[in-house]
């Protein structure tokens, strides 16, 4: 083992320590100063070290899995777990499109839980803006990720008919945010019509994910000024898939659109969050 590697995990395992030794005398806004920061510096610091193996088969969406496989164990520090509902949806090899909800940018950690063992073969449409955020942009890139330029219609729209062939020639499934930004209200965003309009051209599956509240173990919201992240587990459930066979966009995108966020909030009014009280108000 080299002396690079040796620096790289000694680093990493100092850094565990250290966060496990003080986590337990903060208080709550100081306790989610420390999961956020562990959090962040987790994601970026992989962000250097996975790249060179995603060199071997760049811009594949299996890098996403490794990845998974990588971090999963380092999340499960932050103390959220999660329960899916309904996950055998997911077993599936065919192409789809896979529709979630959007809070925050801890979403990731729960894409990461269920990525290793079911979503496999799949990558995540971000917006452009991303691919410039340093190491994490780079390694995203080169881990397979597809990203859409927003601001651009025509850009956007080569994007999309380049990630349709991907979908039809290669069995990919795609990840995406319809909300479009991260919400953290108790009421969904007007999806956007992009997933959609791609399931129907494509003439693949919706397959809709509904993520629970956060609100009862995490809240990071600045008009309020509070903060905490505390232990609990979130409810992830994996509605039905929704045929688009025979679909046409003229006639049936807005009605699917409209459709798919209907049940998804229906879901989402159904799961909850629970909070690990022994650890509650610390």
């Amino acid at each position: 083992m080299s002396t690079y590697s040796l620096f790289i995990i000694g680093v990493i395992l100092m850094t565990v320590i250290i966060y496990l030794l003080i986590q337990h005398v903060l208080n709550e806004r100081q306790l989610f100063q420390l999961k956020y920061a562990f959090y962040s510096s987790t994601v970026m610091l992989f962000a250097i070290i996975l790249p060179p193996l995603f060199l071997f088969r760049p811009r594949n969406a299996l890098n996403i899995r490794l990845s998974s496989f990588v971090l999963n164990p380092i999340f499960r520090l932050l103390g959220i777990e999660y329960c899916v509902e309904n996950i055998q949806v997911l077993d599936k090899n065919e192409s789809c499109i896979i529709v979630a909800n959007h809070q925050s940018s801890i979403d990731f950690i729960g894409m990461m839980y269920i990525w290793s063992e079911h979503v496999r073969y799949c990558t995540i449409l971000a917006k452009k803006e991303l691919l410039l955020a340093g190491p994490f942009g780079i390694g995203s890139w080169l881990a397979g990720v597809e990203f859409i330029d927003r601001n651009n219609r025509q850009r956007a729209s080569e994007t999309m008919s380049q990630i349709m062939k991907k979908i039809q020639s290669k069995s990919l499934r795609l990840w995406v945010f319809p909300e479009g930004t991260r919400n953290t209200s108790e009421k969904f965003l007007p999806f956007k019509l992009g997933a959609f309009r791609l399931a129907i051209e494509a003439q693949v599956p919706i397959v809709p994910i509904v993520f629970s509240s956060y609100k009862p173990i995490y809240n990071a919201d600045k008009s309020n000024n509070s903060y905490y992240w505390r232990p609990g587990c979130v409810t992830i459930h994996c509605l039905e898939p929704i045929n688009t066979a025979g679909m046409t966009l003229d006639n049936d995108l807005q009605r699917l659109t409209e459709m798919t966020q209907k049940r998804m909030f229906n879901a989402y009014l159904t799961i909850q969050t629970t909070v690990n009280d022994e650890k509650k108000g610390k």
